[in-house]
């Protein structure tokens, strides 16, 4: 999982365009097979179906996310239109792109997160979107401009499908002992994210393995405006920040799964939570994890975008629109959302209208994702900064690699 739009004028929603990325291209495409191996690579395919389209018979392959599109789900798609989807997922946003561009012809569907379309455009490896043939975008009503994150010189490459945040999260049980009142806003609630910092968490800190999620939290946690762009002295403090955050880490989380198990056994008592689907999973166990989506410095927020391939998705994209119509319609979206309390698509009127309840999505359900806070509007959504490309993806890849030397000493 996610770099959007970030601010406008500060903390509004504005998409950068801009990007210096060095070195990081050929970095990540000598690692490929490297990241590959830290992904779930097991290939999940639809069965054959009787459904017809114009694109019946077709078989398309999909790069995605954990959780995203259930084998069981594309079986129905496929049973109702005769495309059968193969499917494989990526563990972080380097990867998946990585993956793409060492073999641009093994994908015919991608869901490139937020920030990272200009490196996926530069290297045309993406189809522009022809926006006639997704109808089922005229339903995607959000409180904020989402075609900002996917598009490259005013044209659009992305149709979003999910979108969230990385909040700050800690286990109340835990940390009932420990005094981090400074920490606290007005109402008692961990509201900074230095708080990862203090020295009586030393140890007790989770923070996963994706350099383009979790270094902005760190740049964030100096009080730095644009977390994406940083000049020279900028960076130097980011650095040393995110160096200072060793003693704090025992390990690096390897994904979902990790995350919420360290949070489950103890091993962590806060984090920087990968998805606030961790909260509701960990919930189900009898574990309550407090989460704060609007912490005062601000959380980064990110958005995973459905994109065609030129080398091999192009040839399909009619069967590639179809799987993105389908799985933007309401009943779909609504069970994602009720199955891994995800966002989706949908705005609160939907996620509460009787067709979503139909597909499991209850309101106690609801309440567990960020749909509800999204009634708040600019409230909400100014305090999630949207992932952008950065201003050195080649310097912030080698700060990462330093960070992760030092730990478990």
């Amino acid at each position: 999982m996610s770099y959007e739009q970030a601010r406008n004028e500060g903390r509004g929603l504005v998409f950068r365009k801009k990007i210096v990325w060095l070195g990081a291209l050929s970095l990540l495409v000598m690692s490929a097979m490297f990241l590959a191996a830290c992904g779930s690579d097991d290939d999940s395919s639809s069965d054959s179906g009787s459904g017809s389209s114009s694109s019946s018979g077709e078989t398309i392959s999909m790069l995605t996310w954990d959780g995203y599109q259930e084998k069981e789900w594309l079986n129905e798609f496929t049973a109702d239109t005769g495309i059968k989807v193969k499917s494989t997922s990526a563990g972080s946003p380097a990867e998946m792109f990585a993956k793409v561009r060492s073999n641009p012809e093994q994908f015919d569907v991608v869901l490139p997160t937020a920030g990272w379309f200009p490196q996926y455009v530069e290297a045309g490896l993406l189809e522009p979107i022809d926006t006639s043939k997704v109808p089922a975008m005229d339903d995607i009503k959000l409180g904020f401009p989402w075609k900002d994150a996917a598009s490259v010189d005013g044209e659009l490459y992305g149709v979003l499908y999910n979108w969230g945040n990385q909040p700050l999260a800690w286990l109340p049980d835990k940390i009932k002992g420990v005094d981090l009142s400074k920490y606290e806003n007005e109402e008692g609630v961990i509201d900074d994210w230095n708080v990862l910092w203090d020295p009586q968490l030393k140890g007790k800190v989770s923070v996963f393995d994706d350099p383009t999620s979790v270094e902005p939290m760190v740049a964030l946690s100096l009080g730095f405006e644009d977390p994406y762009n940083l000049d020279e002295q900028q960076f130097e403090e980011f650095r040393q920040k995110l160096l200072d955050l060793r003693p704090q880490v025992k390990r690096l989380t390897t994904g979902y799964d990790d995350q919420t198990a360290q949070l489950a056994s103890g091993e962590a008592w806060i984090a920087y939570l990968n998805i606030i689907s961790i909260a509701s999973t960990l919930r189900k166990d009898g574990t309550i994890l407090e989460v704060n989506n609007t912490v005062k410095q601000g959380v980064p927020a990110w958005s995973d975008n459905y994109a065609i391939t030129s080398a091999s998705g192009a040839d399909k994209a009619d069967a590639v629109y179809e799987l993105m119509n389908y799985t933007l319609s309401l009943d779909w979206q609504a069970r994602f959302v009720a199955e891994t309390s995800n966002s989706g698509t949908l705005n609160y009127e939907q996620a509460t209208s009787s067709e979503a309840e139909a597909q499991g999505l209850t309101k106690k359900i609801l309440d567990t994702t960020l749909i509800p806070a999204t009634r708040e509007g600019d409230k909400f959504f100014n305090s999630q900064i949207f992932f952008q490309p950065v201003e050195d993806t080649q310097a912030r890849l080698d700060v990462w690699n330093e960070f992760k030397l030092g730990l478990g000493g």
